[in-house]
């Protein structure tokens, strides 16, 4: 982790503590992939994904993108039950040739990118408001609750991401942003620790405003894909938000103007680079692309924003 080089901060907006708190973190020296006992499960923990399926799903359905709804017809998931790795591995494999990998927790830069450059996207194996949740994190404070966990758990894994990573254009996106942070890792220019950890920065704010929490504006096409129409001005493609209950419903109450708490910002590739986040709390802005293709383009085309050599 980077977190520590922090010589060019001062060049980030919404400068705020940002860290992953307590959370556990594993890097390549770790086991950190492991096998799914599928049969081992808990039936608590079959209650818990099926609790917060059926919470999601009606506004998901109505207020996620057309990417994300065609993503998630295709995984067929089951609504009251934890995914099965192998079955869901291979169904996401057959459409895209993404691969799911079980993880044991949160990775460092290093092996996230190195998967996701690879087409393998690790999933963890646990799911929050869980007895083993509590057991990993035996006297430790961290929030474990259905409407939050900093740690990306099983439900935000698959429930948020996968289905977007059947659509080709996504997953190419996906896996040219961990290409160029393995880039960076490498260090092949000789910037140093200080400017890698600030270019990876950049990186990771970009992510985090996008694939995380981003929305964009309400499409013309995809109203056929809902059950409800969505009667809002955006779309949502940003996972930390479709699997957040909290999340998805201020979104919707800010765009409504039922709520004020949460700005929406036009997109720009510069500002959202530079701009940090909080992961302890409801975002308090959200930065609205135009469309899918928008995004990959203009992170194709502005990759040197994210090769920032201390000029």
């Amino acid at each position: 982790m980077y977190e520590n080089y922090n010589n060019y901060d001062n060049l980030f907006f919404n400068v705020i503590p940002n860290a992953v708190g307590n959370i556990k973190i594993f890097g390549k020296e770790d086991e950190f992939i492991i096998k799914q006992d599928y049969n081992s499960i808990p039936e608590e923990e079959h209650e818990i994904w099926g609790r917060l399926h059926h919470k999601l799903i009606s506004p998901v359905d109505q207020y996620a993108s057309g990417e994300y709804l065609q993503g998630l017809k295709a995984l067929e998931l089951d609504q009251n039950a934890m995914p099965n790795f192998k079955i869901i591995s291979d169904r996401l494999g057959k459409i895209s040739g993404w691969v799911a990998v079980p993880v044991s927790g949160f990775l460092d830069e290093n092996v996230f990118f190195t998967l996701t450059a690879q087409r393998e996207f690790p999933v963890t194996d646990i799911i929050r408001n869980s007895k083993r949740f509590d057991e990993k994190y035996a006297g430790v404070s961290i929030q474990n609750e259905d409407a939050y966990t900093p740690e990306p758990d099983i439900f935000h894994d698959i429930f948020g991401h996968l289905p977007f990573l059947t659509d080709d254009a996504y997953g190419n996106f996906v896996g040219k942003m961990a290409q160029h942070g393995l880039e960076l890792i490498k260090d092949e220019r000789g910037l140093g620790p200080q400017l890698i950890a600030h270019n990876l920065k950049r990186l990771q704010n970009l992510a985090w405003w996008t694939y995380e929490f981003g929305v964009m504006k309400k499409q013309s096409n995809t109203d056929a894909l809902r059950k409800e129409p969505n009667d809002m001005d955006y779309e949502i493609y940003g996972a930390g938000i479709i699997s957040s209950y909290s999340e998805v419903m201020n979104v919707v109450s800010c765009a409504k103007r039922i709520l004020n708490g949460s700005e929406f910002l036009n997109f720009d590739i510069e500002e959202a680079s530079l701009t940090r986040f909080d992961y302890s709390d409801i975002q308090d802005r959200y930065y609205v692309i135009e469309s899918m293709e928008s995004l990959y383009s203009s992170f194709y085309d502005n990759r040197d924003l994210f090769l920032f050599e201390g000029q």
